[in-house]
């Protein structure tokens, strides 16, 4: 078992990560990937496993809820294909979450996603199940001020609160609610924000503050949702 301590700092991704990345995008094969599976391991993994470690340690200095798992955190680099019929064998891009503890199956985390001309920092509840959706539905009615002052300070910092897709017609048991303040946001099946990333940011070791500021910038967001998680 590896620990975050057994990592060192994040060094910054090097040229050679984004360059593979690129690569496998116009190669998304085995017999490529194979002989090359050690670059992979050394360019692109082990780095993001070490920002993940290092943004996990400096969060848990400042007291945030917020760990970082260099195992359970990580997304693999092979897809799914069983039931799709984009049968490509590997994702073109490496991801990986902090969460209240670790693992990227938790409710409410902040995502890290590298790819060439495409990375992003991302946060929030992504299609939560119905029971979930409920309760954060609930509770953004009974709290409908302090939601409100959650998406001002969201924007305050240049991030929009959004949703990838959102009911035509108020959900049921709310639907006395059309007038409320929150009504529109009723609707939504996801609460997500992002900001982009260059691929020139990715290559300093600052990159580390970069993340966790933006861990500290959306904690009340996640924090919202982990009270009705809670409830």
């Amino acid at each position: 078992m590896t620990f975050s301590s057994d990592f060192p700092p994040f060094p910054g991704f090097r040229p050679q990560a984004l360059d593979f990345l690129r690569a496998l995008k116009q190669h998304n094969r085995r017999d490529w990937f194979k002989p090359r599976k050690a670059i992979y391991e050394d360019e692109v993994r082990w780095p993001m496993q070490c920002l993940i470690a290092e943004v996990g340690r400096q969060l848990a200095r400042r007291g945030l809820p917020l760990r970082g798992d260099p195992e359970r955190g990580l997304f693999r680099i092979y897809r799914d294909t069983r039931f799709t019929k984009d049968k490509r064998p590997y994702k073109t891009h490496i991801g990986a979450v902090l969460s209240r503890t670790g693992s990227r199956r938790d409710l409410g985390v902040v995502y890290i996603h590298v790819e060439p001309g495409a990375s992003f920092l991302g946060a929030g509840f992504w299609k939560p199940e119905p029971a979930f959706l409920r309760r954060w539905r609930q509770r953004m009615l009974q709290e409908n001020e302090t939601f409100l002052e959650l998406v001002r300070h969201l924007q305050a910092h240049d991030l929009t609160l959004e949703t990838d897709t959102m009911l035509k017609r108020m959900p049921r048991g709310f639907e006395e609610a059309a007038d409320s303040p929150v009504a529109p946001y009723l609707r939504w099946h996801s609460f997500l924000v992002s900001r982009d990333v260059s691929d020139e940011a990715l290559l300093r070791r600052d990159f580390t503050q970069t993340v966790v500021q933006f861990a500290e910038t959306v904690l009340p967001l996640l924090e919202f949702g982990w009270a009705a998680v809670d409830t």
